[in-house]
């Protein structure tokens, strides 16, 4: 059992599988294994045997979605049905004590991921292309970080209900966003997705999930940007945009790229105060939320310029310094030659 394994080969098992999981949504399908996981599902379900379509991207799919929906019935309540109820609901009892442990490491940082970036873009994106016909999609980002911490516990020594383990794991490992019908299983096929260093969704001036058919999505940081933004590389991101972006988050998004320094370049900040090398500047123009105060400080020996955001009732240069450095007062550093 888990509790009797080493800590060292219980965290191997677990970082093993995270990154197993981590990778599987920009993993191509395998179309053949993606049909037989979604006939296993309709199967335990007690549905006659779909035929199963692939299709490039959901924009791609909106036509045939739409011609079947209107043909048969969406299956989706079933299937939902069998995922949660029979399937997971059994599965998660099973973990016991191990499962805050596995929520913690593994479910965690892949819902983070899958659920709270993946899908939270996708649908950011799609969510007007596809309309009311969204309602019929199973997502099943979900049950991938349940399926990780399934894997983990099963290579841990605990004992899960075999054909339910397999259905269930099985399913999320091969199938993406499907389109349940009455007799046919409309399954997009999964897109390139670009990480940066942080593991964040992120392209810089491409589209951060691409899709086959060249349908993309552009995202920044695990945020989805809207096309004006996202084909431009942030080094041509425009300072203007900022006063034209209500969405406090986008407006976030801006600030991040841009930078402070090229902020206070082109919106043409106004000198407030200074104190030796030290600037406090302000942003005139409606920027974000509150007023934006910049702490503008060159470096007398290499002329580097570096700027800081500090609260917006800060009213002086040495003010700020200190609120930078956590309260100490700039007559107190000590410098050293």
């Amino acid at each position: 059992m888990a509790e009797n394994l080493p800590s060292l080969e219980k965290e191997l098992i677990i970082s093993q599988t995270q990154s197993q999981w981590r990778n599987v949504n920009s993993t191509p399908l395998d179309l053949e294994q993606a049909t037989i996981a979604i006939q296993a599902l309709y199967k335990f379900a007690g549905l006659a045997q779909p035929e199963v379509q692939f299709v490039e991207s959901p924009a791609a799919a909106r036509e045939q979605i739409e011609q079947e929906s209107m043909q048969s019935d969406c299956m989706l309540a079933e299937l939902w049905e069998v995922l949660r109820e029979d399937l997971w609901r059994s599965l998660s009892r099973s973990l016991g004590t191990l499962q805050n442990e596995l929520t913690h490491y593994i479910r965690n940082p892949l819902s983070e991921l899958w659920e709270s970036s993946f899908q939270r873009i996708m649908l950011d994106r799609f969510t007007e292309v596809l309309g009311d016909f969204l309602g019929d999609c199973l997502l099943p980002e979900w049950g991938i970080c349940w399926a990780a911490m399934f894997t983990a516990a099963h290579q841990l020594g605990v004992t899960l209900a075999q054909d339910k383990y397999n259905l269930f794991c099985n399913y999320m490992q091969q199938v993406a966003w499907m389109f349940p019908y009455e007799g046919v299983a409309i399954s997009i096929q999964r897109p390139l997705i670009r990480c940066n260093s942080a593991g964040e969704i992120h392209g810089e001036g491409i589209p951060a999930i691409e899709f086959s058919d060249g349908c993309g999505v552009y995202a920044y940081r695990g945020i989805h940007l809207p096309e004006k933004y996202g084909q431009v590389h942030p080094t041509n991101w425009r300072a203007e945009w900022l006063l034209e972006q209500r969405n406090a988050e986008l407006r976030r998004v801006l600030i991040q790229g841009i930078g402070y320094e090229r902020i206070c370049q082109q919106l043409q900040a106004k000198e407030c105060d200074q104190w030796q090398e030290y600037t406090l500047l302000q942003i005139e123009s409606e920027v974000d939320v509150e007023p934006l105060r910049l702490l503008k400080m060159t470096c007398p020996s290499t002329g580097f310029i570096h700027v800081l955001r500090v609260p917006p009732d800060l009213s002086s240069a040495r003010e700020s310094i200190r609120w930078v450095n956590w309260g100490i007062d700039p007559t107190e550093f000590t410098f050293q030659s």
